[in-house]
């Protein structure tokens, strides 16, 4: 139980989570919404920052950068500018 309990408290599952939460929001709002699908590269933005977090935590560790809640800030913002983007 103490390994479940570590893993959940871990910012590689957070930021997971919330990539992946997002690839479904944008999937639903290109199919459901839209009167076009969106292109792929729309699609890849939030999985490019998960990338990013991932290169520069392997890097910069206790690094002001690669504080968890800027990665899913950036991430749930570049979702919600996309979508705002294809709205207009």
């Amino acid at each position: 139980m103490s390994k479940l309990k570590e893993l959940v408290k871990s910012p590689h599952i957070h930021i997971a989570l919330v990539t992946g939460c997002c690839i479904i929001i944008l999937a639903y709002v290109s199919k459901r919404i839209l009167p076009e699908p969106m292109s792929s590269i729309a699609l890849a933005i939030p999985p490019f920052f998960l990338v990013l977090y991932e290169a520069l935590i392997g890097k910069y560790n206790k690094s002001r950068i690669c504080t968890t809640w800027y990665w899913i800030l950036a991430i749930f913002l570049s979702t919600a500018i996309i979508i705002a983007i294809h709205l207009i």
